[in-house]
């Protein structure tokens, strides 16, 4: 039934959405000023409407932490926002059409903006380079072997030495650009931009999704994506290559075309495997015992054929794994792994400290035969809202059991938000939250005080909020595991709206 929008909804949803409006040119207003605590080192100065408006109300006069705290209370307040819009659109009182109007002007208007609080994309770039320029491995060779090159000055500190770290296809692609442009703010621009339109693409994906399998949940699946503070500015502003990732996730259509994408997915960044080994479990699942070999077949040649074309320029005996096993050697300050790492140590005097992060590992990898073990169970039931939501929980699990926790990670579950149960689907809108308030600084040199109490409140308040999160979500896979209650969301479970009676 068509929800009958009161005089105290009306207000509740044009509050939810001014506040939204405010908030983002309040976070635009703080990247676009000079000298800004949300932006990385960059090639030149910000220019655009947005430096004009930080000019106009003298936002170009605050400076160091006071400037910092200002940026603080921005990113708080778009989170605040954020809560107040999904809420509404849970409602039913703020319209698809709404939300999906508004995800677009967010989208266009990062476009005025300058990158924002990460230098991934110089590291894209460099890597691109290391191919198409220098025509050498960037799987062996490092940014320290080219160190004349014009992004040298630019790539972060700890990543000059480490190998490329990315799938295979998402390095051609950085060749591809590099090749392609010479500057390196164009450089930069290329990959936002491609940030940008596969954040609006999955946008679009998902509304035409949500509206033919639960419409009532249109709007709220729209603001999951498009109007959250981490996708836009976290993520998309950014330039991560992780939105490709949210892309590949919810593409649709017939069995093989799925593979294809999440295949893609993985050769862009190794995580979208996780759906992709699911999703070959439900296609083995559907099939009768005698059937199964020969369906999967044509699926794990697919994916192995994609491998093979990506990945064959870079092939080597150093790291054949090219950048997997790199990557999982990283740890990120926000991730539970590395504080339960960090306890260990301290307990044991630094001798001890390997075992959280194996036992992280094991723990990610029964989590999801878990849930694989939970789709099979249902295999003669098996629809795509299951499927959804086993690949949803699969992501979290991997991005909270994870050994690197980055804001942009929340992204590659984000798109199925909408299929969850509530305490998977709160724990991937808190941690959202968490993380969009947990990066105060980017350059650490330029606001010494203020990066010290970011991780201050990074490893004594995020992470514990983060770890609680985490407990919560696996008690909820052990239950729903163990009762066989199911994976997704079921539709009796959304609230009736208010007018209905």
């Amino acid at each position: 039934m068509e929800r009958r929008r009161t005089g105290v909804d009306r207000t509740a949803s044009r509050v939810a959405l001014a506040a939204s409006v405010a908030s983002f040119v309040f976070v635009a207003l703080v990247a676009a000023t000079p000298g800004s605590p949300f932006t990385p080192i960059l090639p030149s100065e910000p220019a655009g409407p947005f430096r004009w408006l930080a000019e106009l109300v003298g936002l170009d006069g605050v400076h160091g932490s006071a400037l910092a705290a200002v940026g603080v209370v921005a990113v708080s307040s778009a989170a605040v926002a954020f809560v107040l819009v999904l809420r509404e659109c849970r409602r039913e009182t703020i319209s698809a059409r709404t939300a999906i109007g508004f995800a677009i002007a967010y989208h266009v208007a990062l476009l005025f903006l300058p990158l924002l609080f990460s230098r991934d994309v110089y590291s894209y770039a460099y890597y691109g380079r290391i191919a198409a320029a220098y025509h050498a491995n960037p799987y062996v060779a490092t940014p320290a072997n080219f160190p004349h090159d014009v992004l040298a000055t630019f790539v972060g500190p700890k990543w000059v030495d480490t190998p490329a770290v990315y799938g295979p296809l998402w390095t051609q692609v950085s060749a591809l650009v590099t090749r392609a442009v010479d500057d390196v703010g164009t450089m930069i621009s290329a990959f936002r931009v491609i940030a940008i339109a596969a954040s609006l693409a999955t946008v679009f994906v998902v509304a035409g999704l949500v509206r033919r399998v639960r419409p009532e949940r249109a709007a709220f699946a729209v603001a999951l994506v498009g109007l959250n503070p981490v996708v836009l500015f976290q993520s998309a502003a950014s330039g991560h290559n992780d939105l490709l990732v949210a892309l590949a996730v919810v593409f649709s259509g017939r069995e093989l075309w799925a593979t294809a994408a999440l295949a893609l997915g993985a050769l862009v960044k190794v995580t979208a495997a996780v759906p992709l080994l699911l999703w070959w479990v439900a296609v083995a699942a559907r099939r009768p015992r005698g059937q199964r070999v020969r369906t999967l077949a044509p699926h794990l040649g697919l994916a192995a054929a994609f491998a093979l074309v990506a990945a064959a320029p870079f092939a080597n005996t150093e790291d054949p794994t090219l950048g997997a096993v790199e990557l999982g050697s990283h740890e990120g300050w926000l991730a539970p792994s590395r504080f339960f790492r960090r306890v260990v140590d301290a307990i044991s005097g630094d001798v001890l400290g390997i075992v959280p992060r194996i036992a992280f590992a094991m723990i990610a990898v029964a989590a999801v035969v878990l849930v694989a073990r939970a789709v099979w169970r249902r295999r003669l039931e098996i629809a795509s809202a299951l499927v959804g939501a086993s690949w949803g929980w699969g992501l979290l699990c991997l991005m909270l059991l994870g050994p690197v926790l980055l804001p942009w990670y929340v992204t590659w579950a984000l798109p199925l938000g909408w299929l969850l149960p509530r305490v998977p689907r709160t724990v991937l809108i808190g941690t959202g939250l968490a993380l969009t308030v947990s990066q105060w600084t980017s350059e650490p040199a330029a606001f010494g005080s203020a990066y010290y109490a970011n991780l201050l409140v990074g490893h004594y308040v995020i992470t514990p909020v983060v770890i609680g999160l985490l407990g919560w979500l696996l008690l909820d896979l052990w239950r729903r595991t163990r009762s066989g209650a199911p994976l997704e969301d079921e539709p009796d479970q959304v609230p009736a709206a208010a007018g209905d009676r």
